[in-house]
């Protein structure tokens, strides 16, 4: 059986750049518009990071630089 998602969302950076900061705030922005979200765990400290709050993340990611790229796949 295949998993199809609509949209993949892919984080990288450096190391203690914000990535599990901006994967949290996106989890819980997203679920609170009521998209249905697979959230694969690479870090232990997520759990941590979705105990905050929206407001309390969103200060963690001011001032961050953050380049998003839109991309079409055929799958």
């Amino acid at each position: 059986m295949s998993i199809v998602y609509d949209i993949e969302v892919e984080v990288s950076g450096r190391e203690h750049k914000g990535k599990t900061t901006l994967v949290a705030y996106l989890t819980k922005v997203l679920t609170e518009a009521g998209a249905e979200l697979i959230v694969q765990r690479a870090d232990p400290q997520i759990d941590e990071k979705l105990a905050l709050d929206v407001v309390a993340l969103r200060e963690k990611l001011a001032g961050k630089k953050i380049f998003l790229r839109e991309t079409e796949s055929i799958f």
